[in-house]
Formats: C-alpha cells, sequence, structure tokens
C-alpha cells in the first residue's frame, strides 16, 4: 500500500497542472528591406520557411516575400509602405510593375499575354516545422490584411505531419485605407490533430487569375502565434498484449479468461489507467479464432488498445453409454421380428453431435432383425469432426412353438434354413435352442442329428 501511495504521490502535480501559453510565434524580424523572397527565408527562431507551387503559375506570377516593403502595422491602422516591422507578403515580382511593391499584386489580362507578362499566381508559403508536444487545445492568431476578390484571395491551411488541408478561407479586411487596406486579428483553433504533434505546420496559400480585376492589398501577414494548454496529458497508454494463444476444450466448452496478467500497461501520467477487456471474461466459446482486444484509458481519457488471437480447439470425442445387447425372439413361423431398439446416451463437451448407426443410417437403429446376430454400431461425430465409436448386439431366436424337432425357423420343413441357424450356434453351450440331444451344447452330436432329419416335413 506504500507503494501505491508514494506513486500518487509523485504524479498528482503532472496531473493537476494544466496551463495556457504562448509556445511558438513568428515576426519576421525588423528593418527596412525589400525584394527578400519567402522561400528559403531563415527565421532565426523557427527555421526556414518554403514558398510551392499549387497550381498554374505565369511568367508574371507574384510572389511571396519577408520584407518591410509592406510594415507591419498595429490593428486597426493603414497598411503602409517601408518601415522597420518586416512581414509575410504577396506582391509583384519581376513583372514591369516592379518587384516587391509589399502587399500589392500583379494581375495582368489574358487578352495581352502575348504582348505583357501574364500575372497568374497559385503559391502556398509554409512555416517550418512546429512542435506541438506536451501542448492541447492548439490555438492560431495573426495580424493581416487581405483584399483581391473572390477569385484573388487568400486561404489559411495546415499540415498534420502528413496531409495538407485548408483550415479556412480568410475574410477580406476592411478597405477603408483604400488601397492599403486596415491591419486586423485573426484567432482560430486547430484540429485535434495538431495535439502533441511534433510536426505540424501553417501555411498561406494566395490564388489570382489574369482577369485585369485586381483590388490591391493582396495578403499580409505578422505576429504569427501559437498557444495551448501545456501540462495536459495528451499521450495515450503504452498497451502491449500477449502473443496469439491456442487452448483446448476440457470436460465443457471454452470460455474466455482474463488475460491482464500477461498484459503489459504503461502511461507517461496515470499510473492506473482503467483496461477493459473484448470480450469480456466469462464469455462462453466454441471451437474457432477469436480476436481478444484490450483498451487502456488514462484519466485524461487518451486511450489506446492492442489486440491478439484466441484460438479454441476441440479434440474431445463424443463419450457413449452403449445399450446392453439384445435378445428377441421371432414369431412362430417367423425368420425375423421388429426390435425396439434404445437410443445410445451420448455426452459432448462442445456444441452439438450427428448420431448415426450402420443398420439403417439414422439415430434409431429400431427395425425389423433376421434371426441369428446382428451387430450394430453407433457413431457419434461433433462439430469439430472428432468421433468414437460403440456396438452392441442384437439377438433374434426363433421360436419353438408347435415346431418339429429340427424344425428350427418353424417353417414345417427341416432344411438348408435351419442348417444355417444350427451352425450360427455351434459351439453354444447353457440353454442353446439348437440342442438335439439335450447336452446344453451345439456340438457334431447335434448336426449328425440334425442331418437324420434333414429333407423331413414337419406335419
Amino acid at each position: 500500500m506504500k507503494r501505491i501511495l508514494l506513486c500518487l504521490t509523485l504524479f498528482l502535480p503532472l496531473i493537476s497542472f494544466s496551463q495556457n501559453v504562448v509556445f511558438w510565434t513568428e515576426d519576421f524580424g525588423t528593418g527596412c528591406n525589400a525584394g527578400q523572397q519567402a522561400n528559403n527565408y531563415f527565421s532565426i527562431n523557427n527555421g526556414i520557411w518554403t514558398v510551392v507551387s499549387t497550381g498554374t503559375n505565369a511568367d508574371g506570377a507574384n510572389n511571396w516575400f519577408v520584407s518591410a516593403a509592406e510594415n507591419g502595422n498595429a490593428v486597426g491602422q493603414c497598411g503602409s509602405g517601408c518601415g522597420t516591422d518586416r512581414t509575410l507578403h504577396l506582391g509583384a515580382d519581376g513583372s514591369f510593375a516592379g518587384t516587391d511593391l509589399g502587399a500589392s499584386y500583379y494581375e495582368g489580362s489574358d487578352a495581352v499575354c502575348d504582348i505583357l507578362p501574364c500575372g497568374a499566381t497559385d503559391k502556398r508559403v509554409d512555416s517550418p516545422p512546429i512542435s506541438c508536444s506536451g501542448i492541447g487545445n492548439v490555438e492560431i492568431s495573426f495580424v493581416y490584411l487581405e483584399g483581391g476578390n473572390a477569385i484573388d484571395n487568400a486561404t489559411l491551411w495546415y499540415f498534420d505531419g502528413t496531409t495538407w488541408s485548408m483550415l479556412i478561407d480568410l475574410p477580406k479586411t476592411a478597405l477603408t485605407c483604400s488601397p492599403q487596406g486596415i491591419w486586423s486579428n485573426f484567432t482560430m483553433p486547430l484540429p485535434a490533430s495538431a495535439n502533441n504533434n511534433l510536426n505540424v505546420k501553417i501555411g498561406f496559400r494566395w490564388v489570382n487569375n489574369d482577369d485585369l480585376d485586381a483590388t490591391d492589398p493582396s495578403f499580409a501577414v505578422d505576429d504569427i502565434a501559437l498557444n495551448g494548454d501545456f501540462g495536459v496529458d495528451l499521450i495515450p497508454p503504452v498497451v502491449i498484449c500477449p502473443p496469439d494463444l491456442t487452448v483446448f476444450t476440457e470436460d465443457f466448452c471454452a470460455q474466455v479468461d482474463d488475460y491482464s496478467a500477461d498484459l503489459f500497461v504503461m502511461d507517461d501520467v496515470d499510473p492506473f489507467p482503467q483496461v477493459v477487456q473484448s470480450p469480456e471474461t466469462g464469455t462462453p466459446l466454441v471451437p474457432g479464432v477469436y480476436v481478444i482486444t484490450y483498451t487502456a484509458t488514462d484519466t485524461f481519457g487518451n486511450s489506446a488498445e492492442c489486440s491478439f488471437n484466441l484460438t479454441v480447439i476441440d479434440d474431445d470425442t463424443p463419450i457413449f453409454n452403449c445399450p446392453a445387447n439384445i435378445v428377441a425372439a421371432a414369431p412362430s413361423g417367423q425368420t425375423s421380428t421388429f426390435v425396439n431398439i434404445p437410443v445410445p446416451a451420448v455426452f459432448e463437451n462442445c456444441g452439438s453431435y450427428l448420431l448415426i448407426n450402420d443398420f439403417n443410417g439414422a439415430e434409431s437403429a429400431s427395425g425389423v432383425y433376421p434371426l441369428g446376430v446382428t451387430t450394430v454400431v453407433y457413431t457419434a461425430t461433433d462439430d469439430a469432426g472428432n468421433s468414437s465409436d460403440c456396438s452392441f448386439n442384437v439377438t433374434v431366436d426363433p421360436s419353438n412353438q408347435d415346431c418339429c424337432l429340427g424344425d428350427y425357423n418353424c417353417d414345417g420343413f427341416i432344411s438348408v434354413a435351419d442348417l444355417l441357424i444350427i451352425i450360427g450356434d455351434f459351439g453354444c453351450t447353457a440353454g442353446c435352442f439348437a440342442d438335439l440331444d439335450g447336452n446344453d451344447i451345439i456340438t457334431v452330436a447335434d448336426m449328425q442329428i440334425f442331418t437324420g432329419l434333414y429333407g423331413t416335413t414337419c406335419p
């Protein structure tokens, strides 16, 4: 108990501690400069920004720049030219209109692209990787200005470490200070996939065509910040299942056991994650393959799961309680009789079984049996293909009522049919039906007597 209390004492501060912090910022630096392209721009605090083509870019396409040609002003102020606060912005690049004029873009016209450069642009500028390790509920904020129109447009993008996706088509900012625009602020949460993600990126995409319909400003952004809750446990437990397992049925069908003793569970904060097994312990199982899943959930709701295959094999044959040997007498003058045979009792530990006999191929062996001894073999086969047999004899004796000596089948004539009966009884002792000399044993002496009677017609 002391060890458990110590663990709780050590982990409790981590569980209860949570604080909203700004953990990543980008202000693009200071200084009055122009013409510095954003592609491969090195941020001292964060790393390298890159520009990628995301669509059609003409020979006079605009470009992304990091400079004070569009100065980073406070929210509510008008856009302005070169100052001392550099911004990330989209502007003309190398066309006859000039290079890096701040957030002023070149549109061009399809009709005169053979005379003047076309300005169609589709480019995204991407941040360096952003580590959100240990951070939850991540939120992005920045100041920006945007003009353009429905086609000439800026969008905010997000990279989760695997895939880029658009977060929002950014609202146009007011043009009260036309054509410079007014600096405005923007805030929105990032997707949950940013939580505790080591490889988040943000991007800004600009698209314009060549329809001569251009409204400055294009787009400029500054003072980007990411904030979130630090200290919230965002890491799911580690759960490792035992290897695949095979079990065999015994006196009963199998059931799901508790395999947690062979389970490895660890969490970075919660010393005792909740563990749930599915199917749960005690669930009945017939032979087959089952997936056993364990789910571990910590106190913050982070969960992880693992699974293994459980194979149930039934290798036990059905157990018989076979009927005793049966003796019946044929009616006088008949060579066969109907015998009622009880169905054998069978114990099968798992599932059902098929019971048949070799006398008539059915479950019940009741039927008409001939004179003499008939061996009946029962076979029980369970669902897993295991089978076992049992056998017993059904003896039908002829009736000697009102029959002459040697006429064993009472058909009124001593013939080969009677000879077959005495041969079947040959060697019998004590109360034998074919004992003609009365010495309780069927021997050659009885055969000699029968030979003397052979061919006799009985009245």
